[in-house]
């Protein structure tokens, strides 16, 4: 696995433990986020490399900092 590969599958991993912690569903955290549902679980699949923008809106939707996600994912790989 490529290192880019692996930044999206531990990001992937991160944000279904982050969502998961705040007991939401995909459903509820694309309504929060405005993202859709099938979007969030291409995501957590590791299979879609979110955008800046993405990781503001996912990271707002939970009410964590962005960088909260990021440092969590820096440390995994």
């Amino acid at each position: 696995m490529n290192r880019l590969s692996k930044i999206d599958s531990t990001f992937g991993t991160v944000l279904r433990k982050k969502r998961l912690t705040k007991k939401l569903t995909q459903e509820a955290l694309s309504i929060e986020s405005s993202l859709s549902r099938a979007y969030i679980s291409e995501l957590e699949m590791g299979h879609k490399d979110p955008s800046l923008f993405t990781i503001f809106k996912l990271a707002t939707a939970l009410k964590i900092k962005p960088s909260t996600m990021i440092d969590e994912v820096e440390r995994q790989i």
